[in-house]
């Protein structure tokens, strides 16, 4: 009976564990589930265009064209198409010069996938031209009897797997704008529970749950970087595809909102940092400055809201304004004779602010006014 209460107690503890772990995979592959299917059939097509279009018997490199281009890891995939045509063209003339005067074998091999990455890096240097001219010839040079007759084909099959390639980016089914709304609103929603986290351990004196903010603000850049890489993945889909044409203001306007996330993310880490070191040094903290975070944490959650939010619905930029200005007048002034850390934190409050109000659109130089002066200067003045 014990034994079998252990052994029901470990498959407990596995399933709790495995669980999350299994969901995360499947949301994971629900996110990619599009692109891999979108990739799979332009393969097939361009196979199928190949054979009994052009008339080729092994267009080997018209399915591979197609893979690189709408490869799952999104990028500017119109810019690889043209590099990967220009590496499978360096690629297959050096493979085909070298073959048909040398032979193939080994040495050869050597020869032409040397010569072909060197001409790629000459003429561009970019990490796909080198990597497709060394592959392309490798490939040429190892299946040379399984290749086209004429040294073109290949070239021309490349043509058509990166041609088809670009038109199923044209019509691919999924929102640019959504996804790029998505990870910025990520973003926003780490900064806002990085701050929440160090209110309350700025408020508690707890060094434990300010080192839970830090690596809460820390994480933040993996997020960053996705908005990064989606913002350029959306930009070039609205820019190409017909059907998301409308798509490209508010692609420029996410655009333009990208680096004060950035600059909040960061200055919310230094925030955090901050804290930290003061709880440690025994820094004096106003009390006020702690509820202030986290009401900045609120207005952090209300601007994930508004990014998400579509044209038509609140919050909108007008509402987080009114509420930031109401937030920044009602500051409390931190003396700065109370500790160079807790000055900090509360000179990045200020910062934070800054940078959300540009968020909402409103330059810096507006702001600014609003927020009041540390005590310390507005006592000189």
């Amino acid at each position: 009976m014990l034994q079998l209460i252990s052994i029901l107690a470990f498959l407990r503890r596995v399933g709790s564990t495995a669980l999350p772990s299994v969901h995360a995979a499947l949301l994971r592959f629900a996110g990619y589930l599009v692109p891999i299917a979108q990739t799979a059939v332009t393969a097939g097509a361009a196979w199928w265009v190949s054979v009994e279009v052009a008339g080729h018997e092994q267009p080997l490199l018209a399915p591979l064209a197609a893979v690189v281009c709408l490869s799952v890891a999104r990028g500017a995939r119109s810019r690889r198409a043209g590099e990967l045509i220009a590496g499978v063209t360096i690629g297959t003339i050096v493979s085909d010069v070298v073959v048909r005067y040398i032979g193939n074998g080994p040495w050869q091999i050597c020869l032409v996938v040397a010569v072909a990455m060197s001409f790629a890096v000459l003429l561009d240097g970019g990490s796909v031209i080198v990597l497709q001219a060394g592959s392309s010839a490798a490939l040429v040079a190892a299946m040379a009897s399984a290749t086209a007759a004429h040294p073109f084909d290949r070239v021309v099959d490349a043509l058509i797997g990166g041609a088809l390639s670009l038109v199923a980016l044209s019509v691919l089914p999924t929102d640019p704008v959504r996804r790029t709304r998505r990870c910025a609103a990520a973003v926003l929603d780490s900064v806002a529970a990085a701050l929440r986290q160090t209110s309350k351990g700025l408020a508690a004196g707890d060094v434990s749950a300010l080192e839970d903010a830090l690596a809460l603000a820390r994480s933040t850049q993996s997020t960053i970087d996705s908005m990064r890489v989606e913002l350029r993945s959306g930009s070039e889909v609205a820019r190409i595809s017909p059907i998301h044409w409308r798509g490209r203001r508010r692609i420029g306007r996410l655009a333009s909102i990208a680096d004060p996330i950035d600059n909040a993310a960061r200055n919310t880490r230094v925030l955090v940092r901050r804290a930290l070191i003061a709880t440690y040094d025994g820094e004096r903290v106003d009390p006020q400055l702690a509820d202030a975070i986290s009401d900045l944490a609120h207005l952090a959650d209300r601007m994930r809201l508004m990014i998400l939010a579509t044209p038509a619905k609140k919050p909108n930029e007008i509402q987080i304004s009114d509420e930031l200005e109401r937030f920044a007048r009602s500051l409390p002034q931190q003396e700065i004779s109370a500790g160079f850390s807790a000055a900090v934190v509360s000179a990045q409050v200020r910062s934070i602010v800054i940078d959300f109000f540009e968020v909402c659109g409103i330059p810096r130089a507006v702001c600014r006014p609003m927020l009041p002066r540390p005590a310390h200067y507005a006592g000189a003045v």
